[in-house]
């Protein structure tokens, strides 16, 4: 499927606190996505670690490379395999501990580094929120990153789109309702005529599935509630083409009418 870009989402139930046990998850999940063809593996919000109690993750968080960093590279090379995840991380430099995802290309190196905007409530309590949306180019689709809660804010997906990103990667530990999670990722796509691929944490507390999403809201991708798996589709830059040239979304927005009062 020349010009097609095949990726796969996660969701699992992790080991909060086990780093190890994590990553010997993640790397069969890594496997199973290298043997369904897929070129690019979409992992969960704070997918090493595990979403542990707010006081537990400055304990947790590492620099940029760093081990869980450096662990996730080495499965990116040998299963030739881009891998985003996210990860509790710790700037030495300023002290700071950041929600990030983190998106490896498949020799290793870094593409993509998002520190989420949008913190959660108990986030606050040891992440210092991102001011930035980057994009950058992963095969044939440009592609951006938000977590969790930033799905809820349409802000976030039409910063990306207007960047030029074709694909977003949500990285997930919803708290909320299951429904509320599809319906939010649905919308984000559609509003932007992207793609989206949301990977989720499963377990007692959390809600949801993973997901891949069309530029027309269809669930092209689904997981099967309870189950540690990747779901895999095919995502193709001609139905993206397509769409915008029907529905001109980015091209019809007029910002300077978007005031209130």
């Amino acid at each position: 499927m020349s010009g097609h870009l095949r990726i796969a989402c996660a969701q699992y139930t992790a080991t909060n606190g086990d780093n190890a046990a994590n990553l010997a998850l993640i790397a069969r999940l890594a496997a199973a996505a290298a043997a369904a063809g897929a070129k690019l593996l979409v992992l969960p919000e704070l997918a090493v670690t595990g979403y542990v109690r707010p006081e537990l993750v400055p304990g947790l968080a590492e620099p940029i490379p760093g081990p869980a960093s450096e662990a996730l590279a080495a499965l990116a090379r040998q299963h030739g395999l881009a891998i985003a995840a996210g990860l509790a991380e710790f700037e030495p430099a300023t002290g700071r501990r950041r929600n990030t995802m983190l998106l490896l290309a498949a020799d290793g190196s870094e593409l993509l580094r998002y520190h989420k905007v949008h913190l959660w409530n108990t986030e606050a309590a040891w992440a210092t929120p991102g001011d930035r949306l980057p994009v950058a180019q992963l095969g044939p689709l440009t592609v951006g990153q938000w977590i969790c809660y930033d799905t809820r804010f349409p802000e976030a997906a039409r910063t990306l789109a207007r960047a030029g990103a074709q694909l977003a990667l949500a990285a997930s530990a919803w708290l909320g309702p299951a429904e509320e999670w599809e319906l939010a990722l649905r919308a984000r796509a559609m509003d932007n005529g992207i793609y989206a691929a949301g990977s989720v944490h499963l377990g007692r507390v959390f809600h949801g599935t993973a997901l891949i999403v069309d530029p027309h809201g269809t669930v092209i991708a689904r997981g099967e509630p309870g189950r540690d798996q990747i779901i895999t589709a095919d995502l193709d830059p001609e139905v993206l083409q397509k769409f915008h040239a029907r529905i001109p979304l980015l091209r019809h927005l007029r910002p300077g009418s978007y005031q209130p009062g």
